[in-house]
């Protein structure tokens, strides 16, 4: 009777450590799973903050530039579409 005990229990005690390795395992491969999505997210994140900071660095390099004739000419022909007299002005579609 005392043996039909102990071997009850030992089979308790080895399924509840089963049961315990088996959890821990799927818990390990769920935090593994997170972490390879937050490192995608990381990397995203920090793709864009770079993209930022180039777009702050050339703002700060226009505010920097001086305004001269030069600069006054550019923005004339690139955001208004202007163009100097006898000037013919070629367009290239092909790359876009």
């Amino acid at each position: 009777m005392q043996k039909k005990t102990i071997r009850r229990s030992n089979l308790v005690i080895r399924a509840a450590f089963i049961l315990i390795l088996i959890f821990l395992f799927v818990s390990v491969i769920n935090l593994q799973v997170q972490m390879n999505e937050l490192r995608g997210e990381l990397d995203a994140r920090i793709e864009k903050a770079q993209l930022i900071q180039d777009n702050i660095d050339e703002l700060e390099l226009r505010i920097a530039a001086p305004i001269d004739e030069e600069y006054i000419e550019r923005v004339a022909r690139d955001q208004l579409g202007y163009r100097k007299p006898n000037e013919i002005i070629f367009v290239n579609d092909i790359a876009k």
